[in-house]
């Protein structure tokens, strides 16, 4: 399944952290803004039940979402770090992992999962929270490393940009994808075009060598 967040107020924000020159503080709020309206997007998904709620005046009927208590979101470092406090603030009971993953620069951008730290992940609502599709592979490298930790009993990916190559290849897994944009070219660096640039780099600047 293939979501596309089409709300005015996010292709607001998200015009505002494509532009040349987006400082860090600027960018790291505009990534929170964007997990937190995914977020709420992805909520009326969950399961729910009705209850009643006594007010100062009376009972009035309500709804609980039952399904808060099994969700893990995983960040992926570091670029996700400000993309996933947005998600935690719509869902703060839920469970948290760490992914470290890096991708080579050259073709055909092998991915290398570095550091994993999530909890018991079987029957649990997984989301994944990655501002950039590109190739996919770092994905599919997070997924691979993840086998041995339980099976979701659903898997959702977050990104703001994705690519059409990348979001053809992740759509052919058990997996359910929001995103804000889908973009059909990478370059030879295998950055998403017109896509933001490098993500990390822009939330929290450019590592030394």
């Amino acid at each position: 399944m293939l979501r596309v967040i089409d709300n005015l107020v996010v292709r607001e924000i998200l015009t505002g952290i494509r532009r040349r020159g987006i400082d860090p503080a600027g960018f790291r709020k505009g990534l929170s803004d964007i997990g937190r309206y995914m977020a709420y997007e992805f909520a009326d998904t969950l399961r729910w039940r009705n209850v009643d709620v006594e007010t100062p005046l009376g009972i009035a009927s309500g709804v609980e979402i039952t399904d808060r208590s099994r969700i893990v979101v995983l960040s992926i470092l570091r670029a996700s770090l400000p993309f996933t406090e947005g998600v935690m603030r719509v869902f703060p009971e839920a469970e948290q992992g760490i992914v470290g993953a890096c991708r080579s620069d050259d073709p055909p951008f092998n991915v290398s999962v570095d550091y994993l730290r999530v909890p018991e992940l079987d029957g649990k609502v997984m989301v994944i929270a990655d501002p950039m599709l590109a190739t996919g592979n770092t994905i599919m490298g997070i997924l691979e490393a993840l086998e041995a930790h339980g099976t979701p009993e659903r898997t959702v990916l977050f990104n703001v940009i994705s690519s059409r190559p990348g979001i053809e290849r992740i759509l052919e897994m058990d997996m359910e994808v929001y995103t804000c944009s889908v973009e059909d070219e990478l370059n030879d660096r295998g950055y998403i075009v017109p896509g933001l640039g490098d993500a990390g780099d822009l939330a929290f600047g450019r590592p030394s060598e």
